[in-house]
């Protein structure tokens, strides 16, 4: 069986680290494809090195570029490699243009595509990610959801093939033991399975390994005596208004004396800079360059509170019992927000600043494991072995 990962982002290459290592360990060839979507060394290659994701077999070198152009360039680049490897499979991942761009070129070509990270939606159309999202699913063949929230979005938009009625789906799925209807032959393509969230594995896996004292040494902060920021969603860089009002929140926020840790993403930095946003601000709001995935989960798991605009980084702060606030208008992980541990504020600077007033002096919630215990890579890996065996209809 040959698999091929296709990656661009820094959350894909996080969740693909853990599915290359257990593909190779399972003896499945996996051709690694990197589409070139971050290009800087602290959005990319670093993250290789740290996380011990092999070298690319391919690195398309796309950069960047408007949407159109960018995903063009893409599909032109990932059909050649497609049409020459020939895979059994096309793993993508998330909601990228990098995704989107994957899971067209393997669809024309009638390669099947399994989307990891599947069913995720904030019903927000103009969100680019939005459309990348939902357009993936219905190109794609397996749908791996990392939630049962996310099975019920694609229920509503007439997925009928949902394994085990959306919930999470046993670690022995696959063994003699298994109950006979959970089999996958039992079912069509396309199949929506709640294998749990992959990212929870890495970071269940490498939260020992990180203390965190290098980065809060280099920066003279204080653990639990911070609060981490990241922005990079187009909603936020491209709009002044919202950009703006983030900025008073973070710095009315650093004049109530609290300590704010910003590493600025290279779109947000040209955006601060284009709107001259970061004239003037305190000493203990300090903007950095963007940090390795080591450093930024150090920084997670010592913050007081998050403020993001990152879905992934909203999932990481819950893992490590950090309380985040959203600056957008909706968020992918709704059960976060039900359970009070995150706020969604929206970019009102009034709601940005009370939220983090909130977060702060709340008491600790009730934590509740919604993302499968961190098994789920070794779950998607075992369907995926078990195609080649297993029966279905395409």
């Amino acid at each position: 069986m040959k698999i091929i990962s296709l990656i661009g982002a820094r959350p894909q290459f996080i969740k693909a680290a853990m599915i290359s290592k257990k593909l190779r360990k399972k003896g499945i060839e996996e051709i690694l494809v990197h589409s070139g979507q971050h290009y800087d060394f602290n959005m990319s290659d670093i993250f290789f090195k740290e996380l011990n994701l092999p070298k690319p077999d391919y690195h398309l070198g796309v950069g960047s570029g408007s949407h159109g152009e960018q995903t063009g360039k893409m599909l032109i680049a990932i059909e050649k490699v497609l049409l020459k490897e020939k895979p059994d499979w096309v793993l993508v991942y998330g909601d990228t243009n990098t995704t989107l761009a994957g899971a067209l070129a393997s669809a024309k070509l009638h390669i099947p595509v399994a989307h990891i990270e599947a069913g995720l939606r904030s019903y927000n159309k103009k969100m680019p990610e939005e459309i990348n999202r939902v357009l993936t699913d219905h190109i794609s063949q397996i749908l791996f959801c990392p939630t049962e929230t996310a099975g019920k979005n694609l229920k509503k938009e007439g997925f009928t093939n949902i394994v085990n009625g959306g919930n999470l789906i046993a670690n022995d799925f696959y063994s003699d033991s298994s109950s006979s209807e959970l089999r996958l032959t039992a079912y069509d393509f396309p199949l929506v399975i709640n294998v749990g969230d992959v990212m929870l594995d890495i970071a269940l896996e490498v939260k020992n390994k990180v203390d965190g004292k290098g980065i809060l040494k280099r920066y003279s902060l204080r653990s639990k005596d911070y609060i981490l920021v990241t922005i990079h969603r187009q909603e936020n860089t491209d709009d002044y208004k919202n950009l703006k009002n983030i900025c008073e929140a973070l710095i009315e926020l650093a004049n109530q004396k609290l300590t704010i840790f910003f590493p600025v993403h290279p779109r947000t930095k040209k955006a601060l800079d284009k709107f001259k946003l970061i004239d003037n601000i305190p000493d203990n709001l300090i903007l950095t360059e963007p940090v390795s995935y080591m450093e930024m989960i150090a920084l997670e798991k010592n913050a007081r509170a998050i403020i993001t605009d990152s879905g992934g980084v909203q999932k990481e702060g819950y893992f490590f019992k950090v309380p985040c606030i959203i600056p957008r208008q909706e968020t992918e992980w709704v059960e976060l927000v039900d359970a009070a541990w995150n706020i969604v504020t929206g970019t009102n600077k009034d709601r940005i600043v009370e939220a983090v007033t909130a977060s702060l002096s709340r008491d600790t919630k009730r934590w509740i494991d919604f993302y499968g215990g961190g098994r789920a890579s070794e779950k998607i890996v075992d369907i995926l072995h078990h195609q080649k065996k297993e029966e279905c209809t395409k």
